[in-house]
């Protein structure tokens, strides 16, 4: 199983919006992919994004979430599913039908780059966790707390990895239109290979 996700918490790969289909198979906004739906009752889910898990064999998580006064009365912690549910699946092109299930965004496609440090420096020159959209790494955190980082240091020590980052758009994504889910704030998801279960997540603006 070759995974999307370096390894090395020093090093992530990050990631773009795009216009059209993105590579790997990830999407973003618009209608969910064929056949992929959160198992039970949905009517407080809405689709988000498609991101990478693995490549031999290629393997994608789509996330499916609750609205944002729902997120709000968990943010700054590390959370179970609930608010937000999971689908892992084989590549599969978008759906052509509407349903109750369509994310707020325009259709766009994500673009998984090449491995990079995950340090950066800021506008500040401040040697910084890499924020932006990415897979692998670690969370660019907004409020770091000594109750949090014990949280994720659980999460390493428990063999998650960083499965995707999404901050608020910038000039460097193409332009999305609708209401960004996370305001704007920063999003992490966490996964322990094989990814069949145990996912953890994390939002703060």
């Amino acid at each position: 199983m070759q995974l999307v996700s370096p390894i090395d918490p020093f090093v992530s790969r990050p990631v773009r919006i795009v216009n059209g289909e993105g590579s790997l198979g990830t999407l973003l906004g618009g209608r969910p992919p064929i056949g992929v739906a959160p198992a039970g009752e949905t009517g407080h889910l809405r689709y988000f994004a498609t991101v990478p898990l693995t490549e031999e064999p290629m393997q994608l998580v789509s996330i499916f979430l609750a609205d944002l006064e729902s997120l709000m009365a968990v943010r700054g912690r590390v959370n179970p599913n609930g608010l937000l549910e999971l689908v892992v699946h084989a590549p599969v092109q978008r759906g052509s039908g509407s349903s109750a299930l369509d994310s707020g965004l325009s259709a766009h496609g994500l673009s998984v780059l090449a491995s990079a440090s995950d340090l950066v420096i800021d506008d500040d020159g401040t040697q910084v966790i890499r924020p932006g959209h990415k897979v692998g790494g670690r969370p660019h955190l907004l409020r770091a707390s000594s109750q949090l980082s014990r949280a994720l240091d659980d999460l390493w020590n428990a063999g998650h990895l960083l499965v995707s980052q999404f901050d608020f758009p910038s000039g460097d994504d193409a332009v999305v239109s609708g209401d960004w889910p996370f305001a704007d704030g920063i999003f992490a998801l966490f996964g322990r290979p094989p990814f069949d279960q145990d996912w953890r997540w994390y939002w703060d603006f």
